[in-house]
Order: C-alpha cells, then structure tokens, then sequence
C-alpha cells in the first residue's frame, strides 16, 4: 500500500455546461416552451445522438425506436426526457479526461438492474433509480482524474471490501469516493433522493440495521442498488468455479428492508444472470 507523501487533494466539482443551464432556466417556467428545448439540444450534435441512444434502451420500455427529441417528448414527456439529458451530460462530462467505457459498462448493468427492482417491487420513480444506478461510482472517475495513482489502489484493494476502500480513499484524498459522488449530482442539482443514496453508501450496511424499521425512500433505493451491485458482480464471476453463492450479511439487511425472503432472492438473481447471458449470445 502506497504511502501518503503528497497534501490531501484539493477536488474541482465540474460545473454544469451552458447547455444544461439554460435547459434548467427553461424547465423552471410553469409550461416550458417544447420547441426551444428541442433547438438548444440540436446545437450539440453529439449530446443529441447521445440522447437517442439513452432512451431507446430496453429497460425504458419504447416499444418502437425513438427517432428524433420531438418523439422522446411524445412517448416519454418533457420532465421524464430532461432528467436524462442531465444524467447523459453528466456521464460525458465524467468521461472527457479519461477513457472509462467498462467503468459504464458496469454502472449501465447496475442502473438497468435497479430500474427492473424498483418497477418490480415498489411505487417509487424508476427514472431515478436509473440514475442512482448509473451515477452510483461518479466519484471514482473524479478520483482517477486528479490522481494518476488511483487505479493502483483500487487494484490493492481489490477483494477487500468497500470499507477497506473508503477508509484509503479518506486517508490519501480527505474524502471517499461516495461522498465526493454525492457533492457532484447535489452541485447539478440532480433529485434529493439520488443525492441521498449516493451519500448512504458510505454508511451501508450500518444505516439499514440501525433504521431498519423506518420507512425512507432514499434507504429503500439503497436496498435495490445494493440488489443490483450484487447481481452484476454475480454475474461476472458466475463462471468461476470458485464463485461463493452465499448471502452476504449486507444482501440480508437489504432483503429485510424490502421484505423479500432469501430464497427468492436466490431465484431473482438467478432470473437476472440468465437474462445478462442471453443479451451477450
């Protein structure tokens, strides 16, 4: 394990492009007017493209290709469409300095994961558990940008367990990397409940046992993130033969929160791995 040798990092939290603040001015009004939305995303031919593609994803649910932002507008409606704009120019900005395609790779899985979990087993807004999924790990490519070293501490830590993580991360950087994500979405003004749940990882899984009878949507989608994270992970090492099927302490307190029994769980993981293997073949 490398020593600390340098000062504690001082971190720039990106801004918000023009783009989304002028979109943010436009959403504020009481009845945002639709055709200048659909101008300011034409000016940004990457960020428009870029759009399309987010929205024509399977866990959406489009049953027919979405072609153009006026369509997005139609099918999805104006808000639903505005919250992912926020979360594409949020990932490309994460991306400009580093090329991290399987760090999305991974948060795509997990965010399509926690999207089907949170339709399946509660009322709650399943565009913000997209977003909670996809933006989950955005302090990890603000860590890699200001230190050329990070990635070797992941690898040190690499079987130890988050807190094991975290607790380097506090000792090198002054801060871990779920803090730091949750000062990202709350300076872009990103939903409170997705602030909160970036922010409680850092507390998981003490904050489920200690509340566990409390009734909080930010804990409630802790619980499928945590869901997801484990099926994802499950997923990617379901070939090795050393693989250990066994609920983890963690996945228990998440499973008691929601009130599914581990059997089940068992089986919904299994259902899932399938459905990841057959999108692959």
């Amino acid at each position: 394990m490398r020593e600390i040798t340098t000062p504690i990092l001082k971190f720039t939290i990106p801004s918000r492009p023009d783009t989304l603040i002028k979109l943010n001015e436009l959403m504020s009004n009481d009845n945002p007017d639709i055709d200048l939305v659909i101008l300011l995303l034409k000016q940004d031919a990457g960020l428009y493209s870029i759009v399309l593609t987010t929205v024509n994803a399977p866990c959406f649910g489009v049953k027919n290709k979405i072609t153009s932002i006026s369509h997005a507008i139609i099918l999805l409606g104006l808000p639903r469409l505005f919250s992912l704009v926020k979360l594409v120019v949020l990932k490309n900005t994460l991306s400009q300095k580093a090329p991290i395609e399987r760090f999305w790779d991974t948060a795509s899985e997990v965010a399509s994961i926690t999207h089907t979990l949170t339709s399946r087993y509660t009322k709650l807004d399943c565009d913000n558990a997209y977003t909670i999924g996809m933006l989950h790990d955005c302090g990890v490519p603000m860590l890699m940008q200001a230190d050329s070293n990070y990635k070797n501490t992941l690898r040190e830590t690499h079987g130890q367990g988050t807190k094991a993580l975290l607790d380097i991360e506090k000792k090198l950087y002054g801060i871990e990397h779920f803090t730091l994500g949750a000062k990202l979405v709350n300076k872009w003004k990103m939903p409170s409940d997705v602030y909160k749940t970036i922010l409680l990882q850092a507390s998981f899984p003490e904050i489920l046992l200690k509340y566990k009878s409390r009734a909080d949507d930010a804990m409630m989608y802790l619980s499928l993130l945590s869901m997801a994270k484990d099926i994802s992970k499950g997923y990617r090492h379901f070939w090795r033969l050393d693989g250990d099927s066994t609920l983890t302490p963690e996945i228990l307190a998440c499973l008691e929160y929601i009130g599914l029994c581990d059997y089940d769980y068992l089986d919904l993981k299994e259902e899932f791995i399938d459905t990841l293997e057959d999108t692959v073949n």
